[in-house]
């Protein structure tokens, strides 16, 4: 996908455990495998690769621009990157930066490049922060199965409009990001900011809760492209039987392929992908 967008790339890997529920409940990868991997992308494709280095003097000047206060916090309690998260905008001299959880399946077609159409979007439209594919494929009617989150569809410009905010994948515009600074903490309990300033150890709430807070008080918008050439999936279930079918999973969505149940939903339907994969 960074191929064919056309742009100069640096690909930058937060290769710090996760802490809170996420350091107890997830198996780690290998980080020498994925280095290794990486790596050798390197010797075809052009590209710049760095790790995140965390280091209390950085943790607290990052943090003091971004929510005004020298917090010690790295992770939110369930250990997602909130440092990670805002240092990556610091790494590199970009105008954008694209973020993408490790587990994030994405379709593309040949032909397109969504990250390029994302690019042209926030070009010409200076309310978009930043821009993703659809979340799952096509559904007739064009509509979308997002739960409880409201959007908005902007036929003229071809792009579902919301005031959610997810850190699973994003094209992000830097500038305007760095102008919604400060963000303003969030924390578990009234008593975190306390124990975060006596003890670096308060409890905040998710990275992209913060953004989205501060994204609903500006006049931008996230927004998802309508277009059916790129879609997105995000697997929930992480049960055996979806490490038996991932390959498989992968295969399909790469070839356009996938339950009709499948249509409006961004999040994996595994029942429906067994009975279409058997």
């Amino acid at each position: 996908m960074a191929e064919k967008s056309n742009c100069n790339t640096k690909i930058i890997v937060d290769a710090t455990d996760p802490k809170g529920v996420l350091g107890t409940t997830l198996p780690q990868s290998d980080l020498n495998e994925i280095t290794s991997k990486i790596e050798n992308l390197q010797s075809f494709l052009n590209f710049d690769f760095v790790r995140t280095a965390y280091d209390l003097k950085s943790i607290q000047s990052k943090n003091r621009l971004q929510f005004n206060y020298p917090h010690k916090e790295t992770h939110c309690f369930r250990g997602y990157p909130i440092y990670g998260s805002f240092k990556q905008f610091f790494d590199n001299d970009a105008d954008y930066i694209l973020h993408l959880d490790c587990d994030m399946i994405i379709h593309e077609t040949p032909g397109f490049s969504w990250i390029k159409e994302g690019i042209r979007v926030m070009e010409e439209n200076e309310d978009i922060l930043c821009v993703l594919p659809k979340g799952g494929p096509s559904t007739k009617d064009k509509s979308l199965h997002q739960g409880t989150n409201d959007y908005q569809v902007d036929e003229n410009r071809g792009l579902y409009l919301f005031k959610n905010f997810t850190s699973r994948h994003y094209l992000i515009h830097k500038k305007r990001f760095l102008r919604l600074l400060p963000l303003k903490p969030l924390w578990l309990s009234w008593r975190d900011p306390i124990k975060s300033r006596l003890f670096g150890s308060g409890k905040m709430l998710c990275w992209e809760a913060m953004v989205q807070h501060a994204l609903e008080k500006s006049h931008m918008w996230r927004a998802d492209l309508m277009s059916d050439q790129a879609w997105s999936l995000h697997p929930g279930d992480r049960s055996e039987k979806f490490y038996q079918l991932l390959p498989r999973i992968i295969e399909s969505v790469r070839l356009n392929e996938f339950p009709e149940k499948q249509r409006g939903h961004f999040d994996l339907k595994l029942n429906d992908w067994k009975h279409f994969l058997d």
